[in-house]
């Protein structure tokens, strides 16, 4: 069996995981996912965790999605210092839709990290 092959057969075998509804909680997940990843760069690490703790307090705040809110996910950034900037525009928007000024609040700081972020990617 060729190398091509093992892989198309470990493919094949993984569980396909159910895609958790959209909102904050899935997001904090997938950076404390990447954070559990991430090997190398302990500064990487600790800001990905600190992202993520952001996503589940505002999750804790905000259970879903507002309503009106469409994911859009045309035109995907190409650079990951592109996709923290998309992402830090995304909280922009969203903590607009927001009443709640601690939910504001917590979006505002959240972009401020992702601009953080990309700045470190360029």
């Amino acid at each position: 069996m060729t190398h091509v092959q093992e892989e198309q057969v470990r493919h094949s075998t993984r569980k396909v995981l159910p895609r958790p509804a959209p909102g904050f909680a899935s997001t904090a997940i997938f950076f404390e996912t990447l954070a559990k990843q991430e090997k190398r760069d302990s500064g990487r690490r600790q800001r990905l965790l600190e992202v993520a703790g952001l996503y589940f307090a505002l999750a804790r705040i905000i259970p879903g999605m507002p309503d009106g809110y469409k994911n859009s996910a045309a035109g995907l950034p190409l650079t990951r210092a592109q996709r923290w900037h998309a992402r830090a525009e995304e909280c922009h928007t969203l903590a607009d839709c927001y009443t709640d000024q601690t939910c504001r609040d917590q979006l505002r700081r959240l972009a401020q990290d992702y601009e953080r972020m990309a700045a470190a990617a360029e």
